[in-house]
């Protein structure tokens, strides 16, 4: 009688081949785990960017976020920025009116469609609220052009190196961050407003007196 192997013995187990082949797809698979998250990592560090020449790389500030202290609502807002001619400015400047920051870029398309409708707000209810347009990370002379073709008026200036976005925990562009008449922190939205929309936080929130 021929003998018949039973199952689970070590006929049946893996040949030596098919082990060698198993651990070369394992290390494989590692292999291409490890090129992945070394390719994301870089992705992030192009993403928030070394620009010591103040030119755009992408929609996120230099500075990392953890390692600012970001303000609460309720919080003190006050940030220091450049005026297009390179004087030092501030937002403690416009304390005793309310104020809309609205960070903007060239290469920010959802930002550039959005800049009328705040002027058109501005127009609205400049009396009563102040505006500031803060170009991020944008030469000088893209920065102004792009004021210049959207027709803005307001006040304009420049955080060249993301300092002032990172501190009100800005994530994405456009932001807008709305202070009080004290210079306290009331609401940070990211994305785009609308001239209804924008009007609308205004007034239910700096022009509720």
């Amino acid at each position: 009688m021929t003998d018949v192997a039973d199952p689970g013995t070590a006929d049946d187990r893996p040949s030596p081949d098919r082990r060698r082949e198993t651990r070369r797809i394992v290390w494989l698979g590692t292999a291409v785990a490890l090129v992945a998250a070394v390719a994301a990592g870089a992705a992030v560090a192009v993403f928030w960017g070394d620009d010591s020449s103040n030119t755009a790389s992408g929609p996120a500030a230099q500075a990392s976020l953890t390692e600012v202290d970001q303000p609460e609502l309720g919080g003190d807002g006050t940030v220091t920025f450049t005026t297009f001619d390179g004087a030092p400015a501030s937002t403690a400047d416009y304390r005793g009116r309310p104020l809309v920051v609205n960070f903007f870029a060239s290469w920010c398309t959802p930002c550039i469609a959005e800049m009328p409708d705040f002027e058109a707000v501005h127009q609205t209810l400049g009396d009563d609220v102040a505006f500031l347009g803060l170009a991020l990370r944008d030469p000088v002379e893209e920065a102004q052009a792009l004021v210049e073709r959207t027709g803005v008026t307001y006040d304009v200036g420049r955080d060249s190196d993301g300092s002032a976005l990172a501190f009100y925990g800005g994530l994405g562009m456009p932001t807008t961050v709305f202070l009080d008449a004290e210079g306290t922190v009331v609401e940070v939205h990211s994305g785009q407003l609308s001239a209804a929309q924008l009007e609308r936080i205004i007034r239910e929130q700096l022009l509720t007196s």
